[in-house]
């Protein structure tokens, strides 16, 4: 297999910090620095083409995290987008901190084959009787689809796997391409996972 990346996402929502983790295999080497900015650019372009305007003005984007994961203690680097910080534009009060809106990828493969994201930030407006509703899961999963390959106009293309690390969390051991399959958002509105406020992120 090729090299494995894993790409976190960093935002802020009510003054707590978020994160959203995803995993890419390098297709034809390792992505130059000024690839990964071109990468942390895309990113902010796929927020603000598909999520901005359902997010409250209390929600942003700010940047990424990347890092080698398939090679144990390796450091992380971090890119900000060359436009600056995306933010919210919803002008509705924004659903509860600890709601989101769950999207899942289930690729046709053997396991490791699924991946979850769980999406803050949302203003209420993207809810009737306390579910998602059509126009906010659509962005969800069209956000999510435009996750599945990274820097496709540059030379060195990652595209998404699920990843299975080994049992002391220091490397990858396994992987799989789910890149292409379709993402599902769910109506019902998930729970995010979360630490203590203060106590790491």
């Amino acid at each position: 297999m090729g090299d494995i990346y894993m790409v976190t996402h960093k935002m802020v929502f009510h003054l707590q910090e978020t994160r959203n983790i995803y995993y890419y295999e390098e297709q034809t080497g390792d992505p130059s620095d000024s690839e990964w900015q071109d990468i942390c650019d895309e990113i902010r372009a796929d927020y603000d083409s598909e999520l901005k305007s359902a997010m409250c003005t209390d929600w942003k984007f700010y940047g990424i995290d990347y890092r080698k994961v398939s090679v144990a203690g390796l450091l992380s680097f971090s890119k900000t987008p060359t436009s600056g910080d995306l933010v919210g534009t919803s002008a509705a009060d924004s659903t509860a901190t600890q709601v989101a809106l769950l999207v899942s990828v289930k690729g046709i493969t053997t396991k490791p084959n699924r991946a979850r994201t769980y999406l803050c930030g949302y203003g209420e407006l993207n809810m009737v009787d306390s579910l998602w509703v059509s126009a906010a899961r659509t962005g969800a999963e069209d956000f999510i689809d435009l996750q599945s390959a990274l820097n496709s106009g540059g030379t060195h293309v990652l595209l998404r796997v699920a990843a299975q690390w080994n049992s002391s969390h220091t490397q990858v051991i396994a992987e799989n391409n789910i890149a292409g399959s379709s993402s599902v958002a769910s109506i019902v509105p998930a729970t995010q996972r979360r630490r203590r406020i203060g106590v790491g992120i």
